[in-house]
């Protein structure tokens, strides 16, 4: 299994459904063992027992999918905005606090909880749109693998999510059907 530590959390969530590149599925928020490194990773305190929090979990990364096939797309309408706001949608208390590069005004959830934790999720998600270009949201050429990365390439011509792997698979698919044809 790929281990964790992309850019953000909302990318590791939406990676969770996993497909190994040849069509095989793993559903890793059913396993606790991956749930447990998931939340230990980004200091997250959501209730792994918990079918609800599994649920949302697993509701906020469809939406968060559906938004990246979106803005893949350059599609971002603001039914697709509302959908991201409603999980965003929890009480923030503003604090200041100082860094290494001076003072910065940072938003803390004013309850602790799950719902609290998950819209730390798609607030990592919302800043990604904010941060990154358009198109640099990507979704792997490879459909047997769909795993969702950011392009951070100069061109902006990433096609796959790792060209050693889903690349070269893709190629050697490619140059067999040729071969067959």
């Amino acid at each position: 299994m790929r281990g964790f530590g992309a850019s953000a959390p909302w990318l590791d969530l939406v990676n969770s459904e996993l497909y190994d590149g040849f069509g095989h599925f793993t559903e890793c928020l059913e396993d606790a063992r991956w749930m447990r490194s998931f939340l230990h990773y980004w200091k997250l305190r959501i209730p792994t027992g918990n079918p609800a929090a599994i649920n949302a979990l697993r509701e906020l990364r469809g939406v968060l999918r559906h938004l990246v096939e979106k803005s893949a797309a350059r599609a971002l309408g603001a039914g697709d905005l509302s959908a991201l706001n409603a999980w965003l949608k929890v009480p923030v208390i503003p604090e200041l606090v100082e860094s290494q590069s001076g003072f910065a005004l940072e938003l803390r959830a004013a309850q602790i909880g799950w719902p609290s934790e998950v819209a730390a999720i798609a607030r990592s998600f919302a800043e990604a749109l904010i941060q990154e270009p358009a198109g640099r949201l990507k979704i792997c050429a490879n459909d047997d693998c769909r795993w969702i990365f950011v392009d951070r390439t100069k061109g902006n011509v990433r096609r796959w999510c790792h060209d050693a792997t889903c690349g070269n698979r893709d190629r050697v698919r490619r140059a067999r059907a040729r071969g067959r044809g």
